[in-house]
């Protein structure tokens, strides 16, 4: 999906309104990185005939970001990339996310970005990799430690978390058909 100047600038917006993220390895630019992908999220999910209601409350906030059709609860990660994402490639949920956030549904979002460039004009495409549930999450995926190292690519683990490789997620039709009671989803 094509980041334009109106994603951007909606992003911009949200952005500003996030609390200080406490624990966040990327510190300030996650709140942009997150909003990008709340809005491209939006957006899908729209374009698919749902509806998507951004969460406000208090409590509801740190468990997930949207709800979906009044009834599913999602809670959208976005990690920025500089190169194009492949299959093989995982989707992190941090520890420390895990102990208060119980969403329906991770939904995982790509954000290409180019280097040496200002934030605001950073990223020019998200890529909608597709979702998870928490059973599937630690089914299918990893636990990792800080400071560990993945031996597949040598990236050294940023905290402790729980990945899944994109190959490994709900793809974006079946996800649509789950939320609008087409699917109940297949055995992953």
């Amino acid at each position: 999906m094509n980041i334009t100047e109106e994603i951007l600038l909606e992003a911009e917006k949200r952005a500003l309104d996030v609390p200080p993220l406490n624990g966040s390895i990327l510190g300030e630019p996650a709140k942009i990185i997150g909003a990008i992908g709340e809005v491209l999220f939006e957006k899908f999910i729209k374009a698919n005939g749902l509806t998507v209601r951004k969460e406000e409350g208090e409590q509801e906030r740190y468990n997930h970001d949207f709800v979906v059709d009044e009834k599913f609860k999602v809670e959208v990660k976005t990690k920025d990339r500089s190169t194009p994402p492949k299959g093989y490639y995982d989707c992190s949920v941090f520890n420390t996310s895990l102990k208060n956030q119980k969403p329906d549904y991770f939904y995982f979002i790509s954000l290409l970005k180019k280097k040496d460039v200002l934030v605001e004009a950073k990223f020019t495409e998200g890529f909608m990799l597709g979702a998870t549930d928490l059973l599937t999450l630690y089914r299918k995926g990893d636990s990792w430690k800080k400071g560990e190292v993945d031996a597949r690519n040598g990236k050294v683990i940023q905290g402790d978390c729980q990945q899944i490789e994109i190959y490994n997620l709900i793809g974006n039709e079946e996800f649509i058909n789950i939320l609008k009671g087409e699917n109940h989803g297949t055995d992953r």
